[in-house]
């Protein structure tokens, strides 16, 4: 102390207060005190300290100048215990005290702070904040402005946690059973009451079941904490004091909220409000579950735009090996001349321009025919002994989620029906471009009518009643043989249409609505398989097709492959695959820049190279560290079972793999000796290519990398 003398207000021990006097008595007289001491910048205690041990909460004394700015003068030595900052701490950087509230409540306190202080009224406020700790709270604040002769406004603020007085209310509020108990037993429906200020009163099962938070959980905090995403709380707030205004629901109609674990959640949103004599406005949010019914929508669409891109596909398939190889011919003239063209003109020349967009458009037109041509090479029939009568049940499975409601579909299947020889896939198409041709034929769905029949037929199929409607079959039928018929009640088609019915992109449907490869499609399928088709139909009487297949037991089968053949499932991804380090070498940049980021996004570490010679030097140098390698076959410079070879002399322990557009049989025949631990065909999608990687790396990872 300056000049031994103790500051104006410091105490003695005979002027504190007895511990035994009223509380009342000791507020009354340092009351005065509350609005004239300033702090002591010695640091000796301050006459409010004692006054602070006698309440609850923490007292924080601010002066608030005329241009608004409000200085902290004091703070009681419990901020701790409200905000997890000491009152030092809380003196030299006030900024702790506040950021503890979202920004949003910062800006309400202080609003409503100043608000008081300018119209010279009490302040009386309610926020949350997150103490040091991560505590969620709710803190009440009241104060008292005094005006100042020198015009500014001394505060002296109480604050209170309050955190569980909120909550007991919700607690006592959620206590009330009454008929909204009956919302825990409706399927898919999430209830949620509150009050104006968001804190939770009513958590039905339903939203236990939706969001994940149980009851206990939610009650007593804020829907902004639980299920609003961030980017929707002002929107929320808005909606709900609109609500409250007006006296009337709000049809917040499809939102995307979140669960317990932040995942989204698509849901149907309804606000209403009740006015309770006793509680108040009491809000209610009631939400429908999407997920289920998103999802059977979504595998509708998805397995009609299968069914539609399969009828292209099969169809480009039967015509790409009789027009791509013509197509390539006039591809290589047109990029032949344009090349020689190029060289034969200047750099500046106008049409060397043009010449360039000739290349790259015919260069885009050759990697579609390669892919045709790729598409084009007939398969294997995947035949083997079935039951159509378990082909029609799955496809009526099928077909029951695309017809209209009102159209009648009739299943009759004879249990004596032999079996046949075939591939249940594509007898599943036949039957499905069968099935969607007759329905759509019918003008009159209501009344629509559409009839499967599998039956055992005597001796070899009649004769057709048109050209070309059965494939050519050698005459030893089977005594009992199988007749698969669709009839449909539709408009029926004339001689001229029933003469064309198989051409390829022959329809009768307007344009835009059909793509005439369905029956083609049909055709081919029945060829292959050496079956028979007849078609009986005329105007005004509906249409039906009768298909003519042989009974299992009199065509040779192809074998099956041998069992040590068959390579064994894919294990499903899981936490050891996290974070593998994939070497991947591609002379492609575009294959290159779409693996890698397709890697990494899959949770991998991808090491992507497009020169080999550069991954080996890399390798050797220790800066392209690896657990699975995999590359291509035909690279320039250096092969694919060149580098694998380095790669193994180097880190014998560590999988190499490698990938090609085409896998001879030489590769076969070496890839064992060179320690090649699969070999990939390259698919067609990229979709394929990752399951390739994925099947390769959760193989790899059931042994332990080094």
């Amino acid at each position: 102390m300056a000049g031994g003398h103790a500051p104006p207000y410091s105490f003695t021990k005979h002027d504190r207060p007895a511990c035994c006097k009223p509380r009342h008595q000791v507020i009354d007289r340092w009351r005065p005190l509350l609005l004239t001491i300033p702090p002591d910048p010695a640091g000796n205690p301050h006459p409010l300290d004692e006054l602070t041990e006698l309440v609850p909460g923490a007292l924080l004394r601010y002066r608030v100048h005329r241009d608004d700015r409000a200085e902290l003068l004091y703070i009681s030595r419990y901020a701790m215990d409200i905000w997890g900052v000491t009152a030092q701490a809380a003196l030299a950087d006030e900024s702790l005290l506040w950021a503890t509230g979202c920004r949003d409540d910062q800006i309400a306190v202080r609003e409503s702070f100043l608000q008081a202080v300018r119209q010279r009224r009490i302040w009386w406020h309610e926020w949350r904040i997150k103490d040091a700790q991560g505590r969620l709270k709710w803190l009440r604040g009241t104060a008292k402005p005094v005006e100042q002769e020198d015009g500014s406004v001394l505060c002296t603020a109480f604050i209170m946690d309050v955190s569980e007085s909120l909550r007991a209310r919700a607690l006592e509020s959620a206590g009330d059973e009454r008929p909204r108990q009956i919302f825990d037993h409706v399927p898919g429906l999430a209830v949620q009451g509150y009050g104006p200020d968001l804190i939770v009163t009513y958590w039905n099962a339903g939203s236990e079941r939706l969001y994940g938070f149980t009851a206990q959980e939610a009650l007593g905090r804020s829907m902004l904490d639980l299920v609003v995403p961030p980017h929707m709380h002002a929107a929320f707030q808005a909606t709900v004091q609109h609500m409250i205004q007006t006296r009337t629901p709000v049809l917040s109609g499809v939102q995307w909220l979140q669960r317990k674990d932040g995942s989204p959640v698509e849901v149907h949103c309804n606000e209403v409000f009740m006015e309770h004599p006793e509680r108040g406005t009491e809000c209610f949010c009631v939400d429908f579950d999407l997920t289920e019914r998103r999802a059977a929508e979504d595998q509708r669409l998805a397995l009609e735009m299968q069914l539609r891109e399969s009828q292209k596909l099969e169809a480009l398939g039967t015509l790409a090996g009789g027009v791509a190889h013509d197509f390539n011919n006039i591809m290589a003239a047109i990029l032949g001349n344009a090349r020689l063209a190029l060289e034969d003109v200047q750099d500046n020349d106008p049409a060397a321009i043009s010449l360039q967009e000739i290349l790259k458009a015919g260069s885009r037109a050759r990697d579609l025919v390669q892919r045709i041509l790729s598409f084009s090479r007939r398969q294997v029939l995947q035949r083997r002994v079935i039951a159509l009568g378990a082909v029609v049940d799955e496809s009526v499975r099928l077909l029951r989620a695309t017809l209209p409601r009102t159209f009648e579909l009739q299943v009759v299947c004879d249990p004596r029906t032999p079996t046949v020889l075939a591939d249940p896939t594509q007898m599943q198409q036949v039957l499905l471009n069968l099935c969607t041709n007759a329905w759509q034929a019918v003008p009159d769905l209501a009344s629509g009518r559409l009839q499967i029949e599998l039956k055992p037929h005597r001796g070899a199929p009649p004769q057709p009643r048109l050209a070309g409607a059965a494939p050519d079959a050698p005459a030893d039928w089977p005594e009992v043989n199988v007749c698969l018929t669709v009839s449909d009640n539709g408009a029926g088609m004339d001689a001229q249409t029933l003469a064309r019915l198989f051409e390829p992109f022959f329809t009768t449907k307007p344009p835009g609505e059909g793509t005439g490869l369905g029956l083609a499609v049909v055709h081919g399928i029945l060829r292959d398989h050496q079956a028979a088709i007849q078609v009986d139909s005329a105007p005004g009487r509906g249409t039906t097709f009768s298909l003519y297949f042989r009974a299992a037991g009199q065509l040779d089968a192809q074998p099956d492959p041998p069992e040590d053949q068959h390579r064994p499932a894919p294990a499903q991804l899981g936490e050891g695959l996290a974070g593998t380090r994939i070497l991947y070498v591609d002379d492609d940049e575009l294959i290159n820049h779409l693996i890698g980021r397709m890697l990494r996004r899959s949770g991998f570490q991808a090491l992507v190279y497009q020169d080999p010679r550069q991954a080996l030097i890399d390798v050797r140098e220790g800066t392209a560290c690896y657990d699975l390698a995999i590359t291509d076959f035909a690279m320039p410079g250096m092969s694919g079972l060149e580098l694998a070879h380095e790669l193994r002399a180097l880190h014998p322990e560590r999988p190499v793999a490698i990938t090609s557009g085409f896998i001879p049989e030489e590769l076969r025949r070496l890839a064992p000796a060179a320690g090649i631990a699969d070999l990939i065909p390259k698919p067609n999608t990229c979709e394929e290519l990752y399951s390739a990687i994925e099947r390769l790396a959760s193989r790899v990872c059931r042994s332990p990398l080094p």
